[in-house]
């Protein structure tokens, strides 16, 4: 899927994660402190946002990160009428979590409400369905929620997967405005094996990181070279590529692959761990003081990779949005 859609803003984005830091050399006594560094070494993650609440819900996360999203900004909430939840880890299989999420930040009983199945993926794809609704004419406002509490799917005894997520999640504004986004969105169901929830008691997350890996570092730089033509910008212009965030190895790799200078690829997985289809708009967060200083944040280009296998990139404008620093989800 290709496509531009115009008179469209972000104009907000706030995120939201655990106080709690689960720091990985405690693994030690399950793994061996040697291999332990190893890995930590190699992924460049030493400590991730794990919540110690068993109760805690990807909706806690997405509702913080949306009441810190509108009170910051003061935009009422009765004027929101569009929210989309996109997450592998809704609060339940029915009902909808975005349903819940209309209830919790009181927004009228008008508001559009959509559930999205998505991961690394899923904010370039709630991006876009979001700006559909609005483009259509459906909506004004879209409140886009997207993140994962993926603490309970963590196998204690699979090293692929308890050495780099985390939780954490985001709330992204999107309402008309005076901008143009292009997309670009990808699926390949064949590779649907390499990262997935395997069936069972647990639900335990599997991942081959190898094939995922070599997914990634085949399709990021031919779709970012992609939005880059279909938007008729050139890479040296652009001032930020906000990559999805599965370990600090993998992208300073694609960033040398495309050759892009450092600054242009800002980087926040250690501290906070791979939070799927929150880490786009958490690296922004992370970094927006500097972005903006530096006027990084005129043209961006976005890109979500991961399960399903599914990819995406979103060129865009950012620069008169409002991008809040993480809040820390006191359980």
């Amino acid at each position: 899927m290709k496509c531009k859609i115009n008179n469209i803003n972000i104009t907000a984005i706030s995120c939201a994660y655990p106080r709690e830091k689960f720091d990985l050399i405690t693994l030690a006594e399950t793994f061996g402190e040697s291999e332990v560094k190893r890995i930590i070494n190699s992924t460049g993650i030493s400590s991730v946002r794990r919540s110690k609440n068993s109760n805690l819900r990807a909706s806690d996360l997405c509702w913080m990160a949306a009441e810190k999203l509108l009170s910051e900004t003061n935009i009422p909430a009765e004027t929101i009428d569009g929210i989309i939840f996109v997450s592998q880890t809704p609060d339940q299989k029915m009902p909808a979590t975005s349903i819940q999420l209309q209830k919790r930040l009181g927004l009228s009983k008008e508001t559009v409400t959509l559930d999205a199945n998505y991961g690394c993926s899923g904010y370039v794809y709630g991006l876009y369905l979001a700006s559909t609704l609005i483009a259509g004419g459906g909506c004004k406002r879209v409140i886009l929620c997207a993140g994962d509490v993926i603490t309970p799917h963590l196998n204690p005894l699979d090293k692929s997967v308890r050495f780099v997520f985390g939780d954490g999640a985001s709330a992204t504004l999107i309402e008309k405005g005076d901008s143009t986004m292009s997309f670009i969105t990808k699926t390949n169901g064949e590779g649907a094996d390499f990262l997935k929830l395997e069936n069972g008691a647990n639900e335990y997350l599997y991942m081959d990181g190898a094939k995922v890996m070599e997914f990634a570092l085949a399709e990021v730089p031919l779709i970012v070279e992609d939005i880059l033509g279909y938007h008729a910008w050139s890479k040296e212009e652009v001032g930020t590529f906000a990559l999805h965030q599965p370990n600090v190895f993998m992208l300073n790799y694609l960033r040398k692959k495309m050759k892009l200078e450092t600054a242009a690829v800002p980087i926040a997985v250690d501290g906070i761990g791979n939070t799927s289809s929150a880490s786009i708009p958490m690296v922004l967060s992370h970094h927006h003081a500097a972005l903006k200083a530096e006027n990084r944040l005129k043209k961006v280009v976005l890109c979500g990779f991961g399960v399903g296998l599914s990819w995406g990139a979103c060129a865009l404008d950012l620069s008169n949005t409002t991008i809040l620093s993480p809040y820390e989800y006191p359980i």
